[in-house]
């Protein structure tokens, strides 16, 4: 049998969870631990429409937000903060240890800071001297 390795610019949800699921055989074979899992909390508005939001995964007793976003016009209104506690509440359902964020240094630094995010590392070289922070919160 031969292979190919084929490049998808926007893979299929279905493409990555295989990729996922072959991660969890062997992590069940190894380690005996709860799978990847994701999760995702919607702000929508009257008409449905999703205005904001956060996403992310669990991961071996820890709970990464992948992607916080909310609406420019709906902004300092504390939508990002409750979707950020609806996650942190659901992380401590889960008896996770911890759970991370990132973002760049022009994007929302001080907003996870306010919610008790601790700078765990940084990464330089970016783009435009951007900076790069991996945020940590302990859950426990």
């Amino acid at each position: 049998m031969s292979y190919s390795i084929n490049f998808v610019s926007d893979p299929s949800n279905e493409d990555i969870q295989i990729l996922y699921d072959g991660l969890k055989d062997n992590m069940l074979a190894k380690r005996d631990m709860k799978p990847i899992s994701f999760f995702g909390y919607f702000l929508k508005d009257d008409n449905d429409k999703i205005v904001g939001g956060c996403v992310g995964h669990l991961i071996y007793g820890s709970l990464a937000v992948d992607t916080l976003w909310v609406a420019e016009s709906l902004r300092g209104q504390g939508y990002g903060t409750k979707l950020m506690q609806k996650a942190e509440r659901m992380g401590m359902e889960n008896e996770c240890l911890f759970m991370t964020v990132n973002t760049m240094d022009w994007e929302a630094l001080d907003f996870y800071k306010k919610l008790g995010f601790t700078v765990e590392f940084e990464r330089k070289g970016f783009y435009k001297s951007s900076i790069f922070y991996f945020l940590r919160k302990e859950l426990k």
